[in-house]
């Protein structure tokens, strides 16, 4: 199965928005399209088997990198897409001059923290109370970007 990672675009703010509806604390249609257009942010979009399978969206300054959502549609998880979408991103903001990326992750989230690990993250810290729907710790996390 070929995963295609892009650019988000106007087009996909619907996809994207119904993809993020199927996680706790999902952004809403607007949200996404809020990052969209916020010079600040880049917001990826994957698109596997033809369909919208995935979105991530960074906010980017400093010479750093925040993941603020991600999110892979149900019927595509456990498929790859999450990996794809931050491989491909962290490369992109790397080759844009971002040094680090951060991100935060909720404490009982095991599997998407095994990920992040394989993918070079280390915890820095927790965050007491991040997430609120439901409430929850956040475990935070970090990893140094190679810049291109």
């Amino acid at each position: 199965m070929e995963i295609l990672i892009r650019p988000l675009c106007a087009g996909d703010v619907s996809a994207a928005a119904a993809i993020e509806a199927a996680v706790p604390d999902g952004w809403s249609e607007n949200g996404v399209r809020g990052a969209l257009e916020s010079d600040a942010a880049r917001c990826f979009f994957a698109l596997a088997g033809g369909e919208g399978a995935g979105f991530a969206a960074f906010t980017c300054a400093g010479g750093e990198a925040n993941l603020d959502a991600l999110s892979v549609a149900p019927a595509w998880r456990r498929r790859g897409v999450a990996r794809a979408l931050l491989t491909h991103a962290l490369a992109q903001l790397a080759g844009e001059g971002a040094g680090e990326a951060f991100l935060e992750v909720r404490a009982s989230n095991a599997p998407a923290q095994a990920l992040y690990r394989s993918l070079g993250f280390i915890q820095i810290g927790i965050r007491k109370g991040f997430y609120t729907n439901p409430r929850e710790d956040a475990v935070l996390m970090r990893k140094e970007l190679c810049r291109g």
